[in-house]
């Protein structure tokens, strides 16, 4: 596995979303899919489907996001990070959100947001906010930050390899959370003999 490193504005064009003057309302008869931080899931995809609809955007701009955008939630200490995967409809991000638009032949859009997801990236991040009531990277730190690229097949292995670990960790917490209930249950129940022998 050979590794390349790179800025993503080597491998992604880095934009903004579309700044909204008042607060997006929902209107469920809208043509158009908005997407804010709330719509970013800790999976990493974009939650299009429970997103906010609108029937115009402002001005002149147009809904623009391609299946395959990774959108970066840039505010705050926690910077959540997602692709999208599915396209039913048109599709916009709202500012603060970036929309980072991948270099098919160079990036998987899964592996940059296993990279963004990564706490030392996160970290790097962090400290690069400007700020002092809510902290937010600049653009064009995001623009220079600095990535491990191995080739496209390696990428998809690592995105497959961590798809495996959080279906593990999915199941983990499952199985725990059935452990404890059957212990709950005993313990219910050997009571409940206790009590019956008084």
């Amino acid at each position: 596995m050979s590794w390349l490193q790179r800025n993503i504005s080597d491998i992604a064009i880095v934009s903004s979303g579309i700044p909204f003057r008042t607060r997006i309302e929902n209107e469920p008869e809208g043509r158009i899919a908005v997407i804010q931080a709330r719509d970013l899931s800790e999976t990493g995809q974009v939650q299009v489907a429970t997103s906010a609809r609108v029937r115009s955007l402002p001005g002149s701009t147009e809904a623009s996001l391609r299946t395959g955008d990774v959108l970066l939630q840039p505010r705050g200490t926690r910077f959540s990070v997602g692709v999208l995967v599915d396209q039913p409809i048109l599709v916009a991000a709202a500012a603060p959100l970036l929309v980072l638009r991948c270099d098919p032949e160079q990036i998987d859009p899964e592996f940059l947001v296993l990279f963004l997801q990564l706490p030392r990236t996160q970290a790097v991040l962090r400290n690069a906010a400007v700020g002092t009531y809510i902290p937010q990277v600049p653009r064009s730190a995001v623009a220079g930050l600095s990535v491990d690229v191995p080739d496209l097949a390696s990428q998809r292995k690592l995105v497959e390899f961590d798809r495996m670990k959080r279906r593990e960790a999915e199941l983990t917490a499952q199985l725990t959370a059935r452990r404890e209930r059957l212990l709950e249950l005993a313990v219910r129940e050997l009571a409940k003999k206790d009590r019956g022998h008084l």
